[in-house]
C-alpha cells in the first residue's frame, strides 16, 4: 500500500468536506493507495462518509477562529486557542512527525493545518497545501484591534514555506507564502441522485417545497418561521430545537436512509446558510439557490459574496426577516432566477491525479 495523509483543519465543516472528497478520489483512482484522513471533524461527520482504505485519526494542528455559535467570531478566544496551540506545538510536530514515519505516508494534503506543514518537513514528507484562503490572510484583518495575531501570523507564514506547493481553489486570495500555486476548479460534494429521486427517499411530495437550513454543524441560535404551509424546513444542525417548524435528520438518521449531505442540497428548492466555502460549493454543484446570512467580521465572507453571484442565485436574508417568517419573497425571487452555465467541479477529481502524478514520481522506478 501507499500512504497518503489528508490533513483537514479544525475550522467548520468546509475544509474536512473538501479534503475527504479529494480522499474518496484518490483511493478511486488508485487501488494502492490508503488514506490517512487526519481531522478534528465531529464524529458524525463520518456517519455517511467512509471507505474502508480511508483510515481516521483525530488530530488538531491549527486553531481557526474561536466561535460560540454560526455567526459569531471571538477574537480574543481565537488567540487564546492559538497561545495554546503554540505551547502544545513542539509536542505535536514531533508526535505527528512520529506517526507520518511510522505509517510511512510518501505524500501529504494539507487544508491548511500550519503545524502539519512543520511535521511533514521534519519527517521528510513533501506537503501540498489545498484552500481557497489562508489563515495568514483571515488573521492578518483583525491586526489593528489585536497586534497580538502578528506573532502567530508569521508563525503559520514560516510553516506555510515549508510546502512543495499550494493547489488554490476558486474565491481564493493571493496566499503569497506558498513556494508555488496552481490554480484548480471547485472542489464540491455532487449528489449521486436527481432531484425528483432525492425528494422521494426524503418523502417529500410533488406539493412540498423543501428548504435546507445550513449552519456549518453549530446551528442557527435565532427563532424562524415557516412563511408558508407547504415549505418543509430541513435541518441536521443541533438548532433549531428538533421539531416544528424544522424535520430534524442527524447523521445518523441519514445513513439509515441512505443518504449524504448533498443529497439534502440537491433536495432543495433553496438553501439558507452562511457562506462559506463549503455550503457555496456544493449550492453550485447541485443547481441550487441561496438564501444567505450576514457572517459577522470574518474576512472570506465578502469575497465569497462577490464572487458567488456569477455562479448561483442568490440573495441575502436578515436574522430578523428569518424570524418573522417574512421571507417568502425572497424565497420565490431566488428560486425564480436562471442559473448561469453549469460551473467546473472537477477539482477533487484534478487534485487527486495530480497527487497521483506526483506520487509516480517519488517512487524508485
Amino acid at each position: 500500500m501507499l500512504n497518503i495523509a489528508v490533513y483537514a483543519s479544525a475550522h467548520g465543516y468546509g475544509h474536512a468536506a473538501r479534503c475527504y472528497e479529494v480522499a474518496r478520489h484518490l483511493v478511486k483512482l488508485n487501488p494502492r493507495i490508503r488514506v490517512h484522513f487526519l481531522s478534528s471533524v465531529a464524529d458524525s461527520f463520518f456517519h455517511t462518509e467512509g471507505h474502508a482504505r480511508i483510515l481516521r485519526r483525530r488530530v488538531k494542528l491549527d486553531a481557526g477562529i474561536h466561535q460560540e455559535d454560526s455567526l459569531s467570531m471571538d477574537l480574543s478566544g481565537t488567540l487564546h486557542d492559538l497561545r495554546s496551540l503554540d505551547a502544545d506545538s513542539d509536542l505535536l510536530v514531533e508526535a505527528e512527525a512520529d506517526f507520518l514515519r511510522r505509517e510511512q505516508i510518501v505524500l501529504a494534503l494539507c487544508d491548511l493545518p500550519y503545524l502539519a506543514f512543520e511535521a511533514a518537513a521534519e519527517a521528510g514528507v513533501p506537503a501540498w497545501g489545498l484552500s481557497n484562503f489562508s489563515w495568514d490572510w483571515i488573521y492578518q484583518a483583525y491586526v489593528r484591534e489585536y497586534p497580538d495575531f502578528l506573532p502567530h501570523i508569521e508563525r503559520i507564514r514560516q510553516a506555510y514555506r515549508k510546502a512543495a506547493g499550494l493547489f488554490r481553489l476558486p474565491f481564493g486570495n493571493p496566499m503569497r507564502a506558498f513556494k508555488e500555486v496552481q490554480d484548480v476548479p471547485l472542489v464540491a460534494r455532487v449528489s449521486s441522485l436527481s432531484r425528483e429521486k432525492a425528494r422521494r427517499k426524503l418523502g417529500i411530495s410533488k406539493n412540498e417545497s423543501p428548504v435546507l437550513f445550513s449552519f456549518g454543524g453549530y446551528g442557527l441560535d435565532t427563532e424562524v418561521r415557516k412563511p408558508a404551509k407547504d415549505m418543509v424546513l430541513i435541518s441536521t444542525d443541533p438548532s433549531p430545537d428538533p421539531g416544528p417548524p424544522f424535520v430534524h435528520l442527524s447523521d445518523e438518521k441519514l445513513a439509515e436512509m441512505g443518504l449524504r449531505y448533498p443529497d439534502l442540497v440537491v433536495a432543495a428548492d433553496a438553501v439558507v446558510s452562511k457562506p462559506g466555502y463549503g455550503i457555496v460549493s456544493e449550492c453550485i454543484a447541485n443547481r441550487t439557490p441561496l438564501l444567505y446570512t450576514p457572517r459577522g467580521d470574518f474576512r472570506e465572507y465578502p469575497v465569497l459574496v462577490r464572487e458567488m453571484k456569477s455562479y448561483l442565485p442568490s440573495r441575502l436574508i436578515t436574522l430578523k426577516t428569518l424570524a418573522s417568517g417574512n421571507w417568502l419573497s425572497a424565497f420565490k425571487d431566488v428560486k425564480s432566477q436562471t442559473f448561469p452555465p453549469p460551473a467546473d467541479c472537477s477539482g477533487a477529481q484534478v487534485v487527486a491525479e495530480k497527487l497521483l502524478t506526483m506520487l509516480e514520481k517519488l517512487q524508485p522506478a
